[in-house]
């Protein structure tokens, strides 16, 4: 009887060894990363190894080369049209805000005297513009996103978010960033 229970006992014991081998090592389809892994997953994640990128470092950006980053359209606060290819050969800083946001107001402050490069904040749904954090910014472009096209166009996930666009169209950066890291950044989009 005694070693029926222990060759019971040691089933057990390797058939939880195997699950837990088998859990360990193979990660499922939508569901085994982490969630930090899930956020930086987006779709600006492909731009960055993008075949246009060779033909960029060798040639001044034109239309057939211009990153997939600048390809949209937008309407400002004002309702005039924006085109992200008029930001085509300078570096851009790309604030989304809503008025729910918390740190909104310390990312814009960190952003308010940025230099030598186009300052774009974009509204998100039922935000009135009027209470944009960028508005006394020097030559801020407002853009509206009621819809969310332009923070899915950049795989942005939260509002605060911010996106660093270099002289060349390429997605440096999207996603949350600490207000005090954010000059830095900025500086090193114009050298």
């Amino acid at each position: 009887m005694r070693t029926l229970q222990r060759g019971a006992t040691a089933a057990i014991a390797l058939t939880c060894v195997f699950t837990l081998a088998a859990c360990g090592s193979a990660e499922e389809p939508g569901g085994g990363g982490s969630s930090e892994d899930m956020m930086s997953e987006s779709p600006m994640d492909d731009m960055s190894e993008s075949p246009m990128d060779d033909e960029m470092s060798e040639s001044p950006m034109d239309d057939e080369t211009m990153a997939d980053a600048l390809d949209f359209t937008a309407t400002t606060a004002s309702g005039d049209t924006f085109e992200g290819a008029d930001l085509a050969g300078s570096p851009a800083v790309v604030l989304f805000w809503s008025e729910m946001c918390d740190t909104c107001d310390e990312t814009a402050a960190a952003l308010a005297d940025a230099e030598g490069v186009e300052l774009l904040s974009v509204a998100g749904a039922d935000s009135d513009p009027m209470e944009d954090p960028l508005a006394d910014a020097d030559g801020v472009v407002q853009l509206e996103d009621g819809m969310g096209d332009l923070a899915a166009h950049f795989g942005v996930m939260a509002d605060g978010d911010v996106v660093l666009i270099d002289d060349q169209g390429e997605v440096k950066h999207h996603g949350p960033m600490d207000p005090m890291e954010l000059p830095d950044e900025v500086t090193s989009l114009t050298m």
